[in-house]
C-alpha cells in the first residue's frame, strides 16, 4: 500500500513538472509577449547649483509593455510601451534666501510681475509632474529552467511632460528681502515654463521571468536609471521666477534652478 502511495506521488510531481515545463517551452517560442506593468522607487535629484539642495523624492509608474522577440534568438528581444510617470521630485534652499512673486495660485516669472504681487520667502519645494514615457530598450534573456529565466534590459526612457504643480513651504513676506512673514504652504501653484517638456534617462534593470500559469508570466526587475538632461529650463532669464536680495543693495538676482534626475525602481509586470 505505501509502495503504491510512493509510486502515485512520484507520478503526480512528474506530470505536473512536465506541465510547467511545457507551458514554460511555449512561452518560450512566442515572438511577441504583451502586459501590464507598474513600479515604485525613489528619485535623487543630481544639482547645479548652490542655491538649492535635495532630498529623496517618490517615483511611480502605470501602463503597458510589449517584448518581441528577435527573428535571430529567442535570448534577444526588442522592449518598449506606453506608460505614465508619477514623480515627487524635492528641493530645499540651502544658502541665503530664496524668494518669488506670486498672484493666487500662479508664480511671477521676471517680466510678469506687476505691483500687486505678493512675495514668498521659499524653505521648501516639491514638484508633482505627470509625464508619458516611451521607453525602448533590448532585453537579454536566459532559456527557461523550469518556470524561470533570468533577463537583463538596457534602455532609454523618453518622457514628454502632461502636467506639473508645485508645493512650496516658506513665508509669505511684505517685501523681497524681509526677514518676518507669516509660515504657510503654497500647494497645487502653478509656473509656466519651467520643466522642459522633454526628458530623457539611461536604465538598466535585472529581473526574473516567472511561468505561474500557463502562458501567462510574472516578471519582477529591480531597475536603475540616469538622467543626463536637465529638468528645468534654463535658456531665457526674463522666464526665471526665483531671486535672491542683495543685502547691501537690495538689488534682485534671478537664478533658475539647475538639476537631472537619477531614479531607482522596483518594476511588476503581467505578459500574456
Amino acid at each position: 500500500m505505501k509502495s503504491l502511495r510512493f509510486q502515485l506521488i512520484l507520478i503526480s510531481c512528474l506530470f505536473f513538472g512536465q506541465a510547467a515545463s511545457t507551458w514554460a517551452q511555449v512561452v518560450s517560442e512566442k515572438k511577441l509577449q504583451g502586459g501590464v506593468i507598474g513600479s515604485v522607487g525613489l528619485n535623487f535629484p543630481q544639482m547645479g547649483t548652490n542655491l538649492l539642495g535635495s532630498t529623496p523624492g517618490f517615483s511611480s509608474s502605470f501602463g503597458v509593455s510589449f517584448t518581441k522577440a528577435s527573428k535571430e534568438s529567442q535570448n534577444i528581444a526588442l522592449t518598449g510601451g506606453i506608460e505614465f510617470d508619477i514623480d515627487r521630485i524635492n528641493y530645499n534652499v540651502t544658502g541665503e534666501d530664496v524668494f518669488y512673486r506670486f498672484t493666487d495660485k500662479q508664480i511671477k516669472a521676471k517680466d510678469q510681475t506687476v505691483l500687486t504681487d505678493a512675495f514668498f520667502n521659499l524653505t521648501e519645494r516639491t514638484y508633482e509632474p505627470l509625464y508619458l514615457a516611451l521607453p525602448i530598450g533590448l532585453t537579454f534573456r536566459t532559456d527557461f529552467i523550469g518556470d524561470y529565466r533570468g533577463l537583463l534590459r538596457f534602455g532609454l526612457r523618453n518622457r514628454f511632460l502632461l502636467t506639473n504643480t508645485v508645493d512650496d513651504k516658506g513665508y509669505v513676506v511684505p517685501f523681497a528681502g524681509s526677514v518676518s512673514g507669516s509660515a504657510e504652504e503654497n500647494l497645487g501653484m502653478k509656473v509656466n515654463k519651467d520643466l522642459f517638456f522633454y526628458n530623457a534617462n539611461l536604465g538598466i534593470s535585472a529581473g526574473v521571468e516567472w511561468n505561474f500559469s500557463g502562458s501567462t508570466c510574472l516578471l519582477v526587475e529591480l531597475g536603475y536609471s540616469y538622467g543626463f538632461m536637465p529638468l528645468h529650463l534654463t535658456g531665457k532669464e526674463q522666464n526665471y521666477t526665483l531671486f535672491t536680495i542683495d543685502e547691501s543693495t537690495f538689488n534682485e538676482s534671478y537664478f533658475r534652478n539647475q538639476s537631472t534626475l537619477n531614479q531607482a525602481q522596483l518594476k511588476i509586470t503581467i505578459l500574456f
